[in-house]
């Protein structure tokens, strides 16, 4: 009974840690993670949302997607912010540059509290990194690192 115990208590303590984290911190912990596992880092930013934790077929698709990337663009890199953008105090989106051998990835994390507590919104990626030059080369002030 005595484990059974630590084990919940255990569970209910790093579930409320990671809720308590800012999108900063979940994002660097998912791309600490992405490093060497690629599927856990997934299994990790989308846990911290309750709601995105049960559409497993979502989940495992987009591990697929990525996988299936991997194939055929080489080794993972690296990565780096290029965009952030705030919407007031409750909804953030973080634009990424993920770099593979062959070529990069967008990777849009998309951050939203509605009390106290930041989730994980939205998370896309795609190949369209044109996309991210245009906005660049249309933009008042560039990304800076605060």
């Amino acid at each position: 009974m005595r484990k059974v115990l630590f084990i919940l208590g255990f569970v209910a303590y790093t579930t409320v840690s990671l809720a308590q984290q800012t999108p900063d911190q979940m994002t660097s912990l998912f791309f600490e993670k992405y490093d060497t596992d690629t599927d856990g880092a997934f299994d990790y930013i989308f846990a911290t949302n309750p709601w995105m934790q049960k559409n497993k077929d979502g989940s495992e698709k987009v591990k697929f997607q990525i996988r299936e990337f991997k194939t055929i663009s080489g080794a993972y890199t690296g990565f780096e912010k290029i965009r952030e953008t705030r919407l007031g105090e409750g909804f953030k989106v973080d634009v990424y540059l993920v770099k593979y051998e062959r070529q990069p990835l967008r990777f849009i994390f998309k951050y939203y509290k509605a009390k106290d507590t930041w989730v994980l919104y939205n998370l896309k990626f795609d190949d369209k990194i044109d996309e991210e030059l245009d906005k660049a080369n249309t933009s008042q002030r560039p990304y800076r690192n605060h």
